[in-house]
């Protein structure tokens, strides 16, 4: 569309005082959920419940596309020896974990149900397939206003920190992890860096002491040396840091864990005033437990469409059931940064979670006096993520558990929230708005889920993924590397699923892996005219091809995936919405085929897009499906 066009339109358009607004009157409420605070943690996941029946209104309406939810999220870790005694924290702790990118991950599925009815089906894995679209769906300008409150930072995880890893590191070596890792982040090191190789003093290769985390240094050159994740970076930032450092105040010296800082000015805000509001902040408690507390902002709009275009009624009969990742991971340290050596590694890990891991343990290097590890005695962290309170023995399930007990305080939130707006309209509106929707047609997207593992090196798949399905819109393949290709030069065992690492930012980011002779069949019909080697001109004409609001119609990227990310992030999208309205209202099977064209095993995870609907009267809330 030209620009000329959007403006005379624009001019064009009546306009009217009293037509500014359409509601006289708009407030917010919240419900707390029915767990009665307990949340127990049940093989990786954590089931939270809300009962929305009783929100009505006699003189209003609820707008069911702003219901998000508010959930207390506590973070926890300890860093110990093989024993499971706890020693020192390191003095940049707060770096030492972080939520991965979008609160989103912290779901594993969700079950909407409407007057009795379910509308949103409680498919696995809902976090992959919704970080995915909202990427797509986002905007630049959306990226720097919006995401940070649903903790998608001003700039996505840096597909280029990212590195491959597949065995265990020795001794020698310095390396953040097992298999993918993109858990960095700082870009520069602390202590002593070899520069280019061996060498002797005061030449090439020269040992050069850098003191103060983050300054870039030179390295054997190499295509990813020195990259900066600036999404953890940015994740880590966003917690005020009111651990005590000695007589000296974190975070520029704002916080602190009291209002009176011995011997120094007095500080600006106190752990419990920050607690008082919610603001996320990070602090060490007894036995040296490293804390973080946070609250998950999760609108339901961006996970379940039927949310979204539900709009105003005036009765909202929903009921929501949403399981959470929570659990525990631990980390083995191989060695850490001594007085001359940039050598901290992570070795193998234990985990409980069931699905996805949604938080990474970052990096540290350094000394401990530039913020890594105390000595070579630490060799284990154990950290989890739990909703509104750690466990005591938190770890205690893990390979080696805790010697300490840990009293770890609550979060100030004291349950989950689901916050939901009322309306006023004013009369006349209201009754026409009312009277033309007493059988109002809902359409919105749903999907299914398949996962299918071990798919060998230039191995073809080919299966039938859904038999019977109705109006499907697009089939999204994302492939992962298998759990059996960790370690594969070492002698460990396999870790568990890519997700399931704390060293990888998925599912927030994926993998470079590449598939090719793609293609779909769709009722015995070929959806491409050939199959594909699917490449990100591929992409662009299935998914993010669109007209911009420029003075030329040139087509341009709608979201916030471009070539590169996309390419170290492989999403394989198929359309499938074209075609007849006697094919779309047909049950047809939908089948895949594929070559795995990467130098590992991978595992699949394909997720059909379909659309459903139902009619609801907005009075009384009564749903028809």
């Amino acid at each position: 569309m030209n620009s000329d066009n959007y403006e005379f339109a624009k001019s064009s358009y009546p306009q009217s005082v009293s037509d500014y607004t359409s509601y006289s009157d708009k407030q917010w409420n919240y419900l707390s959920d029915i767990n009665s605070q307990v949340y127990s943690t049940n093989s990786g996941l954590t089931l939270v419940t809300w009962d929305l029946t009783s929100v009505y209104s006699a003189g209003g309406l609820c707008d069911v596309s702003d219901l998000y939810l508010a959930v207390p999220i506590v973070m926890a870790s300890v860093v110990s020896t093989n024993a499971g005694v706890a020693v020192v924290a390191p003095t940049a702790g707060y770096s030492l974990c972080s939520l991965k990118s979008n609160y989103q991950n912290l779901i594993h599925q969700i079950e909407v149900v409407a007057n009795g009815k379910v509308v949103n089906d409680m498919q696995p894995f809902a976090n992959v397939i919704k970080n995915f679209q909202l990427l797509s769906q986002l905007s630049s300008t959306d990226l720097k206003s919006l995401c940070p409150s649903l903790n998608i930072n001003e700039c996505l995880d840096n597909e280029r920190s990212a590195k491959w890893s597949p065995a265990v590191p020795t001794a020698t070596v310095a390396q953040s992890g097992i298999g993918l890792c993109n858990n960095r982040p700082f870009s520069g090191v602390a202590g002593s860096v070899l520069l280019n190789g061996t060498g002797t003093s005061g030449g090439a290769g020269t040992n050069t002491t850098i003191v103060n985390p983050p300054i870039a240094v030179m390295q054997v050159p190499s295509q990813n040396n020195n990259q900066l994740n600036n999404a953890i970076y940015n994740r880590v930032s966003r917690v005020a840091d009111v651990s005590p450092l000695g007589a000296v105040a974190n975070a520029n010296g704002y916080y602190g864990t009291s209002l009176t800082a011995s011997g120094s000015t007095p500080y600006l805000l106190s752990s419990s005033q920050l607690a008082a509001e919610y603001k996320s902040y990070y602090t060490v408690v007894g036995n040296n437990a490293m804390v973080w507390y946070d609250t998950a902002i999760i609108p339901l709009k961006y996970i379940c469409d039927c949310i979204d275009k539900m709009g105003l009624v005036k009765k909202m009969d929903i009921g929501l059931r949403v399981y959470f990742n929570t659990g525990t991971v631990q980390s083995t340290i191989i060695n850490t940064n001594g007085a001359s050596a940039n050598q901290t590694s992570y070795g193998a890990y234990s985990t409980n979670f069931a699905n996805t891991c949604p938080f990474t343990i970052n990096y540290l290097t350094g000394t401990a006096a530039n913020g890594g590890f105390t000595n070579a005695t630490d060799a284990l962290i154990t950290a989890g993520v739990f909703i509104q309170k750690v466990p005591q023995t938190f770890g205690s399930s893990i390979s080696i558990g805790l010697g300490n007990t840990y009293s770890i305080q609550s979060h100030p939130l004291p349950s989950c929230r689901c916050y939901y707006s009322m309306v006023k309209l004013d009369p006349q509106r209201m009754l026409t708005y009312i009277e033309e929707n007493r059988s109002k047609q809902i359409v919105y997207e749903n999907f299914l889920f398949n996962q299918y593992s071990a798919i060998g090196i230039n191995a073809t798949f080919s299966q039938l993924i859904q038999s019977g399905i109705k109006n499907p819109i697009g089939v999204a393949i994302i492939p992962f590397i298998a759990a059996s290709q960790f370690n594969i030069l070492g002698t460990g065992a396999p870790l568990g699923a890519q997700f399931a690492s704390p060293y990888d930012t998925c599912p927030a980011t994926y993998a470079p892996l590449s598939i090719t002779n793609l293609q779909v069949t769709l009722g015995g019909v070929n959806v491409m005219n050939t199959s594909m080697f699917y490449t990100f001109e591929n992409f662009l004409e299935q998914v993010l091809l669109a007209e911009t609001l420029t003075s030329t119609d040139i087509g341009i990227a709608t979201g916030l995936i471009n070539q590169s990310w996309w390419e170290q992030n492989r999403v394989y999208w198929v359309d499938l919405s074209r075609g007849r309205q006697a094919d779309k209202d047909t049950m047809r099977n939908l089948c895949i085929s594929l070559n795995n064209n990467s130098g590992v095993i991978i595992d699949l995870m394909v997720f059909t897009i379909y659309l459903d609907k139902f009619v609801i009267d907005v009075e009384t809330g009564i749903v028809v499906k």
